[in-house]
C-alpha cells in the first residue's frame, strides 16, 4: 500500500478552505491532518504534527502572509515542502513564492486532477506550476533575455569605428604605447578612446573588455 501524502491548508477563507478540504478529502493518497485560517494558526499546528509532507499554503492571509509563513516553515520545518495557492497570476507573487521555498505555485481555479498532480509531483521531490503560470514565467524569462541580448547590441552599436579597433586591442592584452603606435595616434589619444568605450559598454576594467569583447566575437 502506498504511503498517503500528509498535507496541512491554510486559507483565511473558511468556505474556500471548506471547499478545497472536500476536494482533497476525495483523493485516495491524500490524508488531510490540520487546517488553518492565518499562517500563525498554521505554524502552531506544525509545530504538533511535524510529520507533515506538504502544507497548502494562501498567500493573502491575516497575521502572517503565505510568503511569510513559506520562509518560517522552510526555517523550522525544512522537510516540509509548501505549494502557493491564490488568484494572483502575477509575476511579483510567484517570484517571491517561489523565492521564499516553495515547490509549487498553483491558482484557485485550479481543479481536482491538476491538484492531484501537483501533490503528487511535489511530494515526489519535484516543482509544480500551473500551466498558465508556468507559460507566464517562461515569457517574462524569455522577454528579459531579449533584453538582455538588445542592450548588448546596442551598446556594440554606440562603439565608433576606432574605438572597436582599440578595444579590442586592449582585449588582446595591449599597452596604450603598443595600441598608440599601430594606430599612429598618441598614448593620450589611446586613452581618452579606452575611457569612453568603457563607459559606453558598461565596464570598469580590463577584465570587462575582454569579455565584452568575447560576447561579441570581436577576438
Amino acid at each position: 500500500m502506498n504511503k498517503k501524502i500528509k498535507i496541512v491548508l491554510a486559507d483565511d477563507h473558511q468556505m474556500f478552505l471548506d471547499g478545497l478540504y472536500s476536494i482533497l478529502s476525495q483523493i485516495e493518497q491524500v490524508e488531510i491532518i490540520a487546517t488553518a485560517n492565518n499562517g500563525k494558526q498554521l505554524l502552531d499546528k506544525l509545530q504538533r504534527t511535524p510529520d507533515c509532507d506538504i502544507a497548502v499554503v494562501d498567500l493573502h492571509m491575516g497575521e502572517l502572509d503565505g510568503i511569510e509563513t513559506t520562509k518560517r516553515i522552510k526555517r523550522e520545518f525544512p522537510h516540509i515542502r509548501v505549494i502557493g495557492l491564490t488568484m494572483e497570476n502575477d509575476l511579483v507573487s510567484i517570484k517571491q513564492m517561489l523565492d521564499a521555498g516553495a515547490s509549487g505555485y498553483i491558482l484557485k481555479n485550479t481543479g481536482k486532477v491538476e491538484l492531484e498532480i501537483a501533490l503528487e509531483r511535489v511530494a515526489a521531490g519535484e516543482f509544480y506550476l500551473s500551466q498558465t503560470v508556468g507559460t507566464q514565467l517562461a515569457q517574462d524569462m524569455l522577454h528579459s533575455r531579449q533584453q538582455k541580448e538588445t542592450k548588448k547590441a546596442s551598446s556594440l552599436d554606440l562603439l565608433t569605428e576606432r574605438e572597436r579597433e582599440v578595444l579590442k586591442m586592449i582585449a588582446e592584452e595591449m599597452t596604450n604605447p603598443e595600441i598608440a603606435e599601430k594606430l599612429f595616434i598618441s598614448p593620450k589619444t589611446v586613452e581618452t578612446h579606452r575611457k569612453n568605450l568603457m563607459k559606453k559598454i558598461g565596464v570598469n576594467n580590463t577584465l570587462g573588455v575582454y569579455k565584452f569583447a568575447v560576447q561579441h566575437s570581436l577576438i
